[in-house]
């Protein structure tokens, strides 16, 4: 009896073909090259410990989280940022270690920074011109980082590597990846704490109040002394260690006394001694802050009824802008100077911002100065008349006199550093200042003296524009039913001038000197100063008219 011959199918053993050289170097730009890029990134934020170090999206969203947060905003801040730099140290080491996961793991973190410069390069351009959105540092690396185009162009390198040249995927476990989330949250934990230097009283400054805007060094007889010398306690003293960020939630101090805030006791001292007596405006900014050099020049160019503290903050790399502030009293919040041990706190807030106080109590915060409301409420009018003496009480014969209607507010005027290009941007005007564009900025004054109150149409226009011309002799002359303005582009031929035909408008012009990027005619209408429309297509007649709402 012979066994059932059987004819068992051998498997070959499987032979892995040999790799190309292309797939040989992005195997290693994958393992080495990411790894490092990312590697690197995590330990210089870990070496500075710097939350401002992390792209503007990805910091305005925890800054977001953590003003609506019920907890304290310096620990979540920090936290976060070290929860931040330990999953860079996880997504290195498992890009260094493993062979079946780093290709997915390199794709899903290098598109996802790829994103998010993206996202913060559109918005710097849209905020301060493509030229700085493609020179400005991203934060990545520190304050001498790498302009967020290269580091774009070195992510979206690497990232092409991954998805092109490491095409196979290699067996492996997941091990390596395990081991690197541990080591990872271990590095959260880990991280040192940063060494916030200690007040150093013998290096405090203040200054005294001027009338041209200009400050000195406080000397032991310049504090401003109390009105009522038993109605205030005395300012507290510096902190015995200062936190190591400063985030204030604005809303949370609205009726709390200014002393209480942990940001008011950074302000070095001494601070004025009458600061918790009447009323004060306490302004928060940044030297190089051009948002803030505009605040100043319209709210604090002259004398105000109120007393002003000027606070700066000093964490800046740009080139210091004049920031007139007449009258005021100026000081800064605590930094490190040079010799002093330690390192200076970071201060988490967007400059500029300012505090209302009545008898040292937070009356109203100011934390957006594209708020109208905001800016209402706590700044006033710009021509808001200065202190003066109160007058005696009129008698109960007296007639009560009519006071005369507030004074329509003043145009800013052109700012003192002029760009080279200025691209006209109305998308998103509507409902908002036109004194805010920075386009309609560049209006050269003088202003008609009523133009932000009331209703006005705004043309922008070329004197040697045929499209132009025909708008202006349709619907601009003769007696005009409402007050117009025609604001020239001065980049024009005059040998092709077609004139002005309006006789009845203020014509106005734009600063000579930069070249403008404008299709004209564009027309705006305003209402004490706040943009109702635009009409950047003059073609579309219904539109226009319902811009201009002139009676038929």
């Amino acid at each position: 009896m012979h066994a059932a011959s059987q004819n068992p199918q051998t498997t070959a053993p499987s032979v892995t073909p040999p790799q190309s050289a292309g797939n040989s170097l992005g195997w290693f730009l994958l393992h080495v090259g990411t790894a490092g890029w990312i590697g690197y990134g995590a330990a210089v934020k870990a070496i500075e410990f710097n939350p401002q170090l992390l792209p503007p999206p990805i910091l305005k969203s925890l800054l977001w989280v953590a003003q609506r947060s019920s907890d304290e905003a310096g620990p979540f801040l920090e936290w976060s940022f070290r929860a931040i730099i330990g999953a860079e140290v996880a997504i290195a080491l498992a890009l260094l270690f493993s062979t079946r996961y780093a290709r997915a793991v390199a794709i899903a973190t290098l598109g996802f920074f790829c994103v998010i410069l993206l996202t913060a390069m559109v918005q710097a351009g849209m905020k301060d011109g493509w030229s700085e959105a493609l020179t400005g540092s991203c934060g990545c690396f520190g304050e001498k980082g790498l302009p967020a185009s290269v580091m774009l162009l070195v992510d979206g390198l690497l990232l092409a590597n991954a998805l092109f040249l490491v095409a196979r995927r290699r067996p492996g476990g997941a091990l390596p990846v395990v081991v690197a989330l541990i080591v990872g949250a271990i590095a959260t934990v880990a991280i040192p704490d940063r060494e916030v230097a200690a007040p150093s009283p013998d290096t405090t400054t203040n200054t005294t109040p001027s009338g041209d805007g200009a400050s000195a060094p406080a000397g032991p007889g310049d504090a401003t002394q109390p009105t009522n010398a038993t109605a205030a306690l005395p300012w507290p003293p510096a902190p015995a260690q200062y936190e190591k960020i400063y985030f204030p939630k604005w809303k949370e101090w609205i009726g709390k006394p200014f002393r209480d805030q942990k940001l008011a006791l950074a302000i070095e001292r001494p601070v004025p001694a009458d600061l918790e007596q009447g009323d004060w405006l306490v302004t928060f900014s940044r030297p190089d802050c051009d948002h803030c050099q505009t605040m100043y020049r319209t709210h604090f160019s002259k004398p105000r009824a109120e007393k002003v503290l000027k606070v700066s903050i000093l964490d800046v790399m740009g080139k210091p802008l004049p920031m007139p502030c007449v009258g005021c009293v100026e000081s800064q919040v605590f930094r490190v100077r040079a010799g002093q041990p330690g390192k200076s706190p970071e201060y988490l807030l967007q400059t500029p911002a300012v505090v209302r106080l009545k008898d040292g109590v937070v009356v109203s915060v100011c934390s957006d100065i594209d708020d109208p409301a905001q800016v209402r409420e706590t700044l006033g009018s710009p021509d808001a008349p200065a202190a003066a003496s109160t007058p005696p009480s009129a008698s109960a014969t007296e007639k009560p006199t009519i006071p005369p209607p507030p004074a329509a507010p003043a145009w800013p005027g052109v700012p003192a550093k002029l760009e080279a290009f200025y691209v006209a941007e109305f998308a998103d005007a509507v409902g908002k200042p036109l004194s805010d564009n920075a386009f309609a900025r560049l209006i050269q004054t003088p202003v008609p003296a009523d133009f932000l109150k009331g209703r006005w149409i705004v043309v922008f226009f070329r004197e040697d524009c045929d499209h132009c011309q025909e708008l202006l002799m349709s619907y601009f002359t003769g007696k005009l039913p409402v007050r117009t303005a025609t604001i020239a582009i001065p980049d024009t031929d005059p040998a092709a001038s077609l004139g002005n035909p309006c006789e009845e408008c203020a014509k106005l012009t734009l600063v000579k000197g930069p070249n403008y990027v404008i299709g004209t005619p564009v027309v705006l209408a305003i209402n004490d100063g706040v943009v109702e429309c635009v009409i950047e297509n003059v073609d579309d007649l219904e539109a226009l008219q319902g811009c201009l709402k002139f009676p038929k």
